[in-house]
């Protein structure tokens, strides 16, 4: 295959691929659309990720590549290892050609997308069409998920229950925190946005389309990490800290006048609830068994078969994940990975800690990332991991500060 198209084709081409990435936001949910080609499993979203690598390199070649990797400044070396340590695990997975597809689509394909962002979208319009696209994503699986709510039509079992019964919409998903999972971060960096510059409609907009998608799918992870970046960044503005400084105010009051409100709060935050139960059974479990398997974890997707010696609770399924982020990242990646994504996220936070309010961006995101994940997965699934990137880029990238 020639990695340059001659004359016009090529310059048409270089001039109109960044179309193909700017649009690729509302198109995430696309994974769900699963199906094969020969052997090899594959989804729709990684069809459109592959095409558009391969147009890179057409439109590029090995120049651009090399490019892309070079203006990813600081994360450089955490990215590598997050790379090393997280192929690694594919090695002692249980299943090595499950774990090598899991890798293929959380790790490989977001990073290579992160090279192509990084080469197409140094222009501010253009980092303006990919922010708006995100917007969109959020409009569009609020607006979904509202239907679905209040209808009750298209939500899967067990959750296509009444209103008064704990109807839980999922959007495109197959379960409801699958949407919250994917809105909050944006809506977290949306009302950074709007702090930043309070005349941007949009982002306020969106903020609200996030809270909202949280409360239809009845997260309450997602709800709480979208409030407390909320006021936390209320409190940190100037301009805004004594409406920040009220909230809190009316919240603590509220807490403590209304004892059914204190009562159920006390219930999450102290894991009395059932959900809360499950989780702490979880993390007990896996506790047991990252202390037998410090070094390695339970392998890159291996969780589900290196978990069940270890699994007494039989009257609960065993999950996927372990639905905490430092469990989730440990067991996947082993220590190494940890650390490496621990690395990430430092290394995001430091890339804009001297460029306030722009800061409030990074800050806003990792924040909701890890607040939601105290007791959710924000990161293994192929939408959260493409989209995890491009926040990456989006809360870095700035004209003071040209390199991630």
């Amino acid at each position: 295959m020639p990695t340059r198209l001659p004359g016009y084709q090529a310059t048409w081409l270089r001039s109109h691929l960044w179309w193909a990435v700017a649009f690729l936001p509302l198109i995430l949910p696309a994974y769900e659309v699963r199906f094969g080609i020969g052997p090899l499993p594959t989804t729709a979203l990684e069809v459109v990720l592959g095409a558009i690598f391969i147009l890179f390199t057409i439109a590029h070649g090995k120049t651009g590549w090399i490019t892309g990797v070079q203006r990813l400044g600081a994360f450089r070396w955490p990215i590598l290892l997050w790379c090393v340590a997280s192929f690694f695990a594919v090695l002692w997975s249980p299943d090595i050609v499950q774990g090598f597809g899991l890798w293929r689509a959380f790790i490989l394909e977001p990073i290579l997308l992160l090279f192509v962002i990084t080469h197409e979208f140094q222009e501010p319009q253009r980092r303006g069409f990919l922010r708006l696209s995100m917007y969109a994503l959020v409009w569009v699986m609020a607006g979904w998920g509202l239907f679905e709510y209040l209808t009750g039509l298209g939500i899967p079992s067990p959750w296509n229950v009444s209103i008064g019964e704990g109807r839980r919409a999922t959007g495109p998903f197959p379960f409801p925190n699958a949407l919250a999972l994917l809105t909050a971060p944006i809506g977290a960096y949306a009302f950074a946005r709007f702090v930043k510059a309070p005349g941007n409609a949009l982002s306020l907009l969106t903020f609200g389309a996030a809270l909202l998608a949280a409360l239809v799918a009845r997260s309450d992870g997602a709800l709480v990490a979208l409030l407390a970046v909320a006021v936390g960044l209320l409190l940190l503005d100037k301009r805004f800290r004594l409406i920040g400084v009220g909230i809190v105010t009316i919240g603590v009051i509220a807490l403590a006048a209304v004892p059914s409100v204190r009562n159920e709060v006390w219930q999450e935050v102290s894991f009395q609830s059932w959900s809360g139960q499950v989780r702490v059974w979880m993390w007990e479990e896996t506790w047991q068994m990252l202390k037998d398997k410090p070094l390695t974890g339970a392998g890159f997707g291996g969780y589900q078969t290196v978990i069940a010696p270890y699994h007494q609770n039989d009257f609960i399924e065993i999950f996927e994940y372990p639905h905490t982020i430092i469990f989730n990242v440990w067991s996947e990646t082993g220590l190494l990975g940890l650390l490496a994504f621990g690395w990430i996220l430092w290394a995001w936070l430091g890339a804009t800690y001297r460029l306030p309010p722009t800061a409030y961006e990074a800050l806003a995101v990792v924040g909701a990332i890890v607040i939601h994940g105290l007791v959710d997965v924000p990161y293994f699934k192929n939408d959260l991991a493409v989209m995890f990137w491009i926040l990456v880029f989006l809360t870095t990238q700035t004209q003071k500060h040209p390199n991630l």
